[in-house]
């Protein structure tokens, strides 16, 4: 349970001063904790959003642009830790400097406009992700009921985001936390064997419902920030790293991680393309729970008139399982917002004040009305990934590691030029296709 709350713990004050330096007299987590930590942090929406990229994509450059989103998180990551190392080394007489948060970290390196910037993108992504969440918990609730509408379910829950932003810290929901985790990994092995299973509906059909390759090449950019964000680990490297009792062993942590939910991600992705092909539904627990009877009907009808196989017993049980892990952390995510509002030194939203309630009631209503305008989970989640993943998880990082550590070897510069081209192109491509995608909607 320890290394559990540590997940909290780094989720709630990624960029509070003052909880990091509580938080380094207490006790250290193993290696192996903090593997445990980070594949918390990096499983969540990625399972439900990548089963749609190859639709797109095409089954080859869908799983490139993954394993491209992986290896580049892993650079700018461990790009990161030497820097965050690098900042906390003593000089010569002076007290060992205590830079443990990633705004932190973004001020030694570029100054307070670089705080403020880091704080501003990395929030947006947050908050984007949140919405995500908000129109996918209001699915789930419609899917469990098959009454009202997510629209209106959105509302219904809309109470208890507020209740649950309100609470002065995350304590109490780090007791639920392991169960998040578990949620989530059954999440994918279901969506994995569901899809396989399901892969009888179209193998007697004479067309074809998978594609190789893309039709065009404009969703490239928005499937490569999708990728990014699915892995997006970076706001958690800086409390992770000062949880450690061995940070020198991060690196262990994060590649067994990464190499965890790649295998992972991997498998959900490309299954569920397998299973589904070109008829497979934005929210995949539909496709889960019902089967159409032909591919005249797959292509022609929607997805609730289809007279195929029903399985309603999966989507109770996915839904169960989506609504256990996206109401853990969505408040998480929340509140690491907050913090980051609340820990400017010009702080007129003091935690307990009026003002700070109104502040975070007003952000929980932003949130909600982003997901009520546009209600598609992978819509949301794709167009706050094009915006902000990729400057959150690679240019940043990127940026902020050259700033402090100085020259690099030739071939690694070079490496870090690519990556930084990739982020920029795939964040302007990707704001097209999502921003077509939102019009849409």
């Amino acid at each position: 349970m320890e290394s559990m709350e540590a997940v909290v713990s780094s989720a709630s004050s990624w960029s509070t001063e003052s909880a990091a330096s509580e938080a380094l007299d207490k006790p250290k987590v193993s290696t192996v904790e903090a593997f445990v930590n980070l594949v918390t942090v990096i499983i969540g929406a990625g399972v439900l959003a990548l089963p749609q990229l190859p639709q797109r994509s095409g089954f080859v450059l869908a799983a490139l642009l993954l394993v491209i989103g992986g290896l580049a998180v892993q650079e700018s990551s461990i790009q990161l830790w030497k820097a965050l190392m690098a900042a906390n080394e003593p000089l010569d007489d002076e007290k060992p400097r205590k830079v443990t948060t990633y705004e932190a970290l973004a001020e030694t390196a570029l100054g307070l406009w670089g705080r403020i910037f880091t704080a501003a993108v990395v929030n947006i992504f947050l908050l984007g992700v949140c919405s995500a969440y908000a129109a996918l918990i209001g699915m789930q609730l419609y899917n469990l009921t098959g009454i009202f509408d997510q629209r209106i379910w959105l509302l219904i829950a809309s109470p208890i985001f507020v209740m649950l932003a309100l609470l002065p810290n995350l304590s109490v929901l780090s007791k639920f936390v392991p169960l998040g985790m578990l949620a989530a990994c059954l999440t994918a092995v279901m969506v994995v064997w569901r899809a396989l299973e399901d892969a009888g509906t179209w193998r007697s059909w004479d067309q074809d419902v998978h594609h190789l390759w893309p039709s065009s090449f404009a969703p490239l950019g928005s499937a490569l920030a999708t990728c990014v964000g699915a892995f997006t680990l970076i706001p958690m490297v800086p409390p992770i790293v000062r949880d450690m009792s061995k940070p020198q062993n991060f690196s262990w942590a994060l590649n067994a991680a990464l190499l965890t939910c790649g295998v992972l991600y991997l498998g959900v992705m490309l299954c569920g393309y397998y299973g589904y092909g070109s008829f497979i539904s934005e929210d995949i627990v539909e496709s889960m729970s019902r089967s159409p009877s032909s591919w005249e009907e797959a292509m022609s009808q929607p997805i609730a008139d289809w007279t195929g196989v029903q399985r309603l017993w999966i989507r109770v049980f996915m839904s169960i399982l989506i609504l256990v892990n996206i109401t853990l952390s969505m408040p998480l995510l929340a509140m690491a917002v907050f913090y980051s509002i609340e820990s400017f030194e010009s702080n007129y939203v003091v935690p307990g004040s009026w003002s700070n309630w109104m502040m975070r009631i007003s952000i929980i209503t932003g949130i909600v009305a982003m997901a009520w305008a546009v209600p598609r989970f992978t819509v949301v989640f794709g167009f706050f990934s094009s915006l902000a993943a990729p400057c959150v998880s690679l240019i940043l990082p990127l940026v902020i590691a050259g700033c402090v550590l100085g020259k690099a070897k030739c071939w690694r510069r070079t490496y870090h030029g690519v990556l930084v081209l990739l982020a920029v192109s795939s964040m302007f491509s990707g704001m097209y296709t999502s921003v077509m995608d939102v019009a849409s909607s």
